[in-house]
Formats: C-alpha cells, sequence, structure tokens
C-alpha cells in the first residue's frame, strides 16, 4: 500500500474529524464524566451496551472462523506468524469482552441499576435500531443466516480496531471532564452513586485497554500489509466504507441528553 499505514489512511480522510469528534465527544460522555448522568439514563445505555457485547462475541467468533493457521509457525513465514498474532488478539477480545459481561453484572448490582429496562416509553426488552444495526453489522461476519460469506478478515480487524478505538477514546474524553470539574471532588453526589465515575470509567480507561487497542491496531496494520492492500484499490475503499459506518452508528448510540 502507499507509505500510510491503514490506520493512517482510514483517519487522514477530510471527512473523518468532524464525523469522529461527535462520535467520541458528546453531551452524554461529559454528563458521566461529571457525575452527572442520572442511573436512569445509565441503566438504559448499559442494557443495549450489554446487547452489543453479546454481538460481539459472535462476532469475534466469526473471526477466529476466517483465521488460517499452518499445523506449525514458521517464523520465515510472515503471513503465517500474522495469523497466528491475530488468533492471540482475538482469543484476549473474548477474554475481556467475559470479564466485561461479568464486571456488568457485578457493577449493577452493586450500584442498583438495571439492565434490561429500555426507558418509560418501551414495551419489553429489546435492541433498539442503533444497536440493531450494531448487531447486524457484527452479524454479518458470523455464520448465521444473515452472514455475508463475502467479508473478508482484514474487514473484521477493521471493525474490531474502529470500534475498540472510538471507545477508548469516548471514555478518555469522559474522563477528561471528570479531571476538568474537579479533580477532588467526591463521588458521593454522583447521580449515577459513583458508578461511572468510580468503576466504568476507569475500566474502559485503563492501562491495559489501551495496550488491546494498540495491538488492534498493530495487527490491522501488519496484517493489510501482508495483504498488499493498497489505498486506489477496492480492500481500502471496503475499509473505509466500514470505518465510516462505525463512527456513524457510534454517533447515534449514546443516548440523546435532554
Amino acid at each position: 500500500m502507499s507509505k500510510l499505514s491503514l490506520t493512517e489512511y482510514l483517519t487522514s480522510s477530510p471527512e473523518v474529524p468532524d464525523i469522529y469528534e461527535r462520535a467520541t465527544r458528546t453531551e452524554f460522555l461529559s454528563l458521566a464524566g461529571q457525575g452527572r448522568l442520572p442511573s436512569e439514563l445509565l441503566s438504559q445505555w448499559l442494557s443495549q451496551d450489554r446487547l452489543y457485547v453479546q454481538a460481539y462475541i459472535r462476532f469475534a467468533g466469526g473471526l477466529i472462523s476466517r483465521v488460517n493457521l499452518s499445523a506449525r509457525i514458521d517464523g520465515e513465514d510472515a503471513s503465517k506468524a500474522m495469523h497466528w498474532r491475530i488468533l492471540s488478539l482475538l482469543q484476549t477480545a473474548l477474554a475481556g469482552v467475559m470479564r466485561e459481561l461479568q464486571f456488568f453484572e457485578e457493577a449493577t448490582k452493586k450500584y442498583g441499576l438495571d439492565l434490561d429496562t429500555l426507558g418509560p416509553m418501551a414495551v419489553g426488552f429489546a435492541p433498539n435500531k442503533v444497536t440493531q444495526d450494531y448487531i447486524d453489522l457484527f452479524d454479518s461476519f458470523t455464520a448465521q443466516p444473515q452472514g455475508n460469506p463475502s467479508r473478508t478478515l482484514l474487514d473484521g480487524l477493521v471493525v474490531l480496531w474502529t470500534t475498540e478505538k472510538v471507545y477508548l477514546d469516548a471514555w478518555t474524553y469522559a474522563k477528561q471532564q471528570q479531571q476538568v470539574a474537579d479533580e477532588e471532588e467526591d463521588t458521593a453526589s454522583d447521580l449515577d452513586g459513583g458508578a461511572l465515575r468510580k468503576e466504568f470509567i476507569p475500566n474502559w480507561t485503563s492501562e491495559q485497554f489501551q495496550a488491546f487497542v494498540k495491538e488492534c491496531e498493530d495487527c490491522l496494520n501488519a496484517y493489510a500489509a501482508i495483504q498488499v492492500v493498497d489505498t486506489e484499490e477496492v480492500g481500502a475503499a471496503t475499509a473505509m466504507s466500514l470505518f465510516k459506518k462505525v463512527l456513524v452508528l457510534e454517533e447515534s448510540f449514546w443516548p440523546m441528553v435532554a
């Protein structure tokens, strides 16, 4: 490909900065970082995020099915070694998401949050439209009826990196709002009882999560280089389309704050 890595190519598009800011800097995140997000609204978002996480598990499984492993690691074969590295990344992703589900259960019980709520106007529990769009994207990488066999491992790595990178940057922004508000402020008066500032935000901005996101980026760029993805080719165009699709979904995934 060109001198730019694939992730550099994706983020260098002139259309991206505005979309990216809308996906990672919202009033919801600002209030979350300041302890001013009501428990009810946090519960509504968490209930959707848990559905997202459940679909993510199927997505990761779909990517694992696209990994082409050799019988043994051949240090002279960069492609084979790269597939083993990607498998390790996906194993880490699955282990992390399993911890995340357990973390959801423990934290929501501790702070009296509800993981089965859609809000006062909803009838029954189900994914909202944006969550369903995310689920459909993830499931397009699976073997389910809605799966898309033309989806490649490269496509999946683009989606994986984008979702994780946006999530990290969004909660980092929320953490910055907390610091701006008052670094020494007690969380006892937080509208969610301190759930976000004591539990969720530290979890989603941890050094461990940052390292995982970096490995997602490194694997994507290394695999794209091996695949010789040129920025003028279809592979790069598909990557750009998926990148922007995730950014648009992420913008809408954050609830509107009245």
